[in-house]
């Protein structure tokens, strides 16, 4: 229902029907609540299309800023490099070998072990942390 078709109406007369005063009045109130939408609704539109364009702008600048960094070329180059790790331990068969009496190793040499597993970093977390780094 736009405003003109409240204006235009028009309500045949009868002798016992409502009063012309009081139909009038309410329709100039129907027509003031929907000029007023209508302005709401034009001012939210205007403030999405400026919101909308500022969005695009800064799209574009993060973009650049992104290729002039070489962000992009190089995570991609890390998700190829996880990608094949994973391939590869996954294609790789793990053999299974019980150890000889005599290449048993006692416990003190087990914990030297361990130890030394333990504190070997992977190149997982140094890409991950990498990673971290390039998108604060």
């Amino acid at each position: 229902m736009e405003r003109d078709d409240v204006i235009n109406k028009v309500f045949p007369h009868s002798l016992f029907g409502y009063d012309p005063v009081a139909v009038d009045a309410f329709l100039d109130e129907v027509i003031r609540e929907l000029d007023r939408k209508n302005n709401t609704i034009d001012v939210l539109r205007l403030k999405l299309t400026q919101e909308l364009g500022e969005a695009q702008d800064v799209n574009v600048m993060l973009a650049s800023a992104m290729q002039r960094e070489g962000f992009l070329k190089r995570a991609e180059e890390l998700v190829k490099v996880a990608a094949s790790a994973e391939t590869e331990t996954e294609d790789a068969p793990v053999p299974e070998e019980e150890p000889n009496a005599e290449e048993q190793e006692t416990p003190a040499e087990d914990e030297a072990a361990e130890t030394e597993e333990t504190t070997e970093p992977t190149e997982e977390p140094a890409e991950s942390d990498e990673i971290e780094q390039m998108i604060i």
